[in-house]
């Protein structure tokens, strides 16, 4: 059974809370109290101050608390509870009710249905405090709103400066098969005439829905099966109009645009155009996810940036269907997934939002050559940009002379028609690489070519020295490149370093790993996969390794290995677009040879060695992969947003 807690709330007022406690269980440690107001934790002490009439009650009279509020209590009054934070246990004389504020507060309920309930409110004693109401649905509480919206048309009736309008929207509508009770209060005090809500019955309820498919499944012709799935379908491309209209605001946007032509500055619409956002549409084969592929990684860093920008973005997936998952971790950043059933593929997205849309970023080729003519077709307004990737182009003729396959030289050669003609189309071209920005420039003259990085945080190093030395490759295996290179790490070069260097060990981490890379696991290769935290399977890592035979673009690997403090060995491959070979701080790092690639590990296991790498490699990603590069290569290709539009803040930028 729980010892007692023996206390008391002695003080709580709109200034301070005091008291004692002490825990019988544990006499000698000082009970910690949690302090909520109206449910809310908003403050921890403990009971660990003198007082003298307390002496003989434990811990020498130690055992009191008195503190002065970290925020002011609500102007409509608070229910406070004190309790301890071990047990939740109340102390004596807790909860206390503070009681409101003088207020006489004049309004009124302009407009209440199951949506939303709105108005205006002011304190004529405090007439310059915002009023806090509660909304209650049928004796629940729904939500609490502040009255601060500015109407012009308090303002001019004299109410200072107008700002005392509220508008409260439910976070779901009301059901209406019955009558509800909409309710504002002030604390403990109704505020206006509770508004009844008479149920209408018009919901597709499952007895309704029953109904309806009963209809259906009875329809015996094919007149009359062909007039009711052409009711259907236009009835829900009325659905997808209206969903399209609401996402892209594209109503709001036009009326504002109109309004401002007109100078009409004192309408109250205009109060609500700063939450209108211009729309970019971002496309891609699935969900990016940053743990699977340094395209993941550019791509949410690319949508953040245009979020910076101002910009409203929304992501659809051409080829796998994302899932809630996916759906969830899109939105906690601020990216709306448009997914089944009102969006069912990207052609119906750009269908139905084309004409609100002011930008679409379309990441790979295979998205480009599926989606530049609808774009053109449907969203003609919009700047259209894609994003290469890698060119595929510039990577196959190399695997070919790798891998001894002239079929792969005849492939890349129509690819290349391929990526030049949707270059030819895009507004602008996006490439990490400046190898590949100079070989797109030289092929297609008119495209115009950026080269456009991605955001990689460098982290303090949280290193582990490990027994013996760790060398990792890390890639998403299911790219042909990353592949051969585990391929040639495990079967050519730890053959060499094993004679090196006794108990060494090689890690290969990441995504999408096939059965081929599983059958290279020996006592010395450890065979990882995905892994949540990669900063954590690189802490006992003595440095990592990029054995790229062939490939293009830049090498996330390569920067996630700066990023959390490690050297790297590398390929020309994986160090083209970043780093010049013939610079003395590079060039004992690459290799292209399987003996020269294990002496540089040799020689780079010295910490010494590689602390020179590793300093530079941290500098390069602070100025060309930092934030403010990335915002200043997107920056003038996306359509500037009015500053009266941009809601959202300035990022900081490092």
């Amino acid at each position: 059974m729980t010892a007692p807690l023996v206390g008391y709330v002695d003080l709580c007022d709109r200034e301070q809370f005091a008291g004692w406690a002490v825990d019988l269980a544990t006499p000698d440690t000082p009970v910690r109290i949690q302090v909520r107001v109206n449910g809310e934790l908003v403050d921890e002490t403990d009971a660990d101050g003198f007082r003298a009439d307390l002496q003989g009650a434990a811990r020498g009279g130690y055992c009191a608390f008195q503190k002065t509020w970290p925020v002011p209590l609500p102007h409509e009054g608070a229910l406070i509870e004190l309790t301890d934070a071990r047990d939740d246990r109340p102390l004596a004389g807790s909860p206390v009710r503070i009681p409101p504020l003088p207020a006489s507060l004049m309004g009124s309920i302009d407009l209440a249905d199951r949506y939303h309930i709105a108005g205006w409110v002011r304190d004529q004693l405090n007439p310059d405090r915002t009023v806090w109401l509660t909304v209650w649905v049928d004796g629940q509480p729904a939500g609490r709103v502040p009255a601060n919206r500015f109407r012009a048309d308090l303002r001019d009736a004299g109410f200072g400066t107008g700002r005392h309008g509220f508008h409260y929207a439910f976070s779901s509508a009301i059901a209406p098969l019955t009558d509800h009770v909409i309710e504002l209060r002030h604390g403990d005090e109704r505020f206006g005439t509770p508004c009844t809500i008479s149920g209408t019955g018009n919901v597709l309820s499952a007895e309704l829905k029953t109904h309806v498919s009963s209809i259906l499944h009875g329809l015996d012709t094919p007149v009359a099966r062909a007039g009711a799935l052409a009711f259907l379908v236009s009835e829900a491309d009325r659905l997808r109009a209206r969903e399209s209209a609401d996402l892209t605001a594209l109503h709001e946007r036009a009326q504002a645009r109109r309004m401002q032509r007109l100078r009409l500055e004192d309408s109250d619409a205009l109060a609500d155009v700063a939450s209108l956002r211009p729309v970019a549409l971002f496309i891609d084969d699935r969900a990016p996810d940053p743990q699977r592929d340094a395209g993941s990684v550019a791509f949410l860093s690319h949508v953040h940036t245009a979020q910076s920008l101002g910009y409203r973005c929304c992501f659809m997936a051409s080829r796998f269907p994302p899932g809630e998952e996916d759906r969830l971790r899109l939105e906690q950043q601020g990216i709306e997934c448009l997914m089944p059933p009102v969006f069912t593929c990207p052609e119906e997205a750009l269908r139905q939002l084309g004409a609100g849309l002011e930008v679409v970023y379309l990441h790979r080729l295979n998205n480009a050559e599926s989606y530049s003519a609808l774009v053109r077709a449907f969203a003609p307004t919009a700047t259209m940009i894609w994003s290469v990737a890698d060119l595929t182009s510039l990577r196959l003729p190399r695997q070919a002379a790798v891998e001894s396959r002239p079929e792969l030289e005849r492939f890349a050669s129509r690819l290349e028609v391929r990526e030049n003609m949707c270059a030819w189309l895009a507004d602008f071209v996006l490439t990490h690489s400046p190898v590949e920005a100079g070989r797109l420039s030289r092929t297609v003259p008119t495209a115009n070519v950026h080269v456009a990085p991605w955001t990689v945080p460098v982290f303090p190093r949280k290193g582990r020295s490990p027994d013996t030395p760790v060398i990792a490759f890390v890639g998403h295996f299911a790219h042909d490149p990353n592949l051969d290179a585990a391929k040639w790490l495990v079967l050519t070069i730890m053959s060499l370093l094993r004679e090196a260097v006794p108990g060494i060990r090689c890690r290969l981490i990441g995504s999408a790993m096939p059965h081929a890379v599983h059958m290279l696991a020996a006592e010395d290769v450890e065979i990882m996969g995905a892994v949540p935290d990669l900063e954590e399977a690189l802490a006992d890592v003595s440095l990592c390794v990029a054995p790229l035979r062939f490939g293009a673009g830049i090498k996330g690997k390569v920067l996630e290995a700066w990023a959390v403090g490690l050297p790297i060995v590398m390929t020309p491959i994986a160090a083209e677009g970043l780093v010049d070979p013939a610079d003395p701080i590079w060039r004992n790092s690459i290799a292209d040879t399987p003996s020269t690639f294990a002496e540089r590990i040799i020689a780079f296991l010295d910490p010494a060695t590689g602390q020179e790498q590793v300093t530079a490699g941290q500098n390069l990603l602070k100025t060309r992969f930092s934030e403010r590069a990335v915002f200043n290569a997107l920056s003038p290709l996306f359509p500037p947003v009015p500053q009266e539009m941009d809601d959202i803040g300035p990022m900081v930028l490092n």
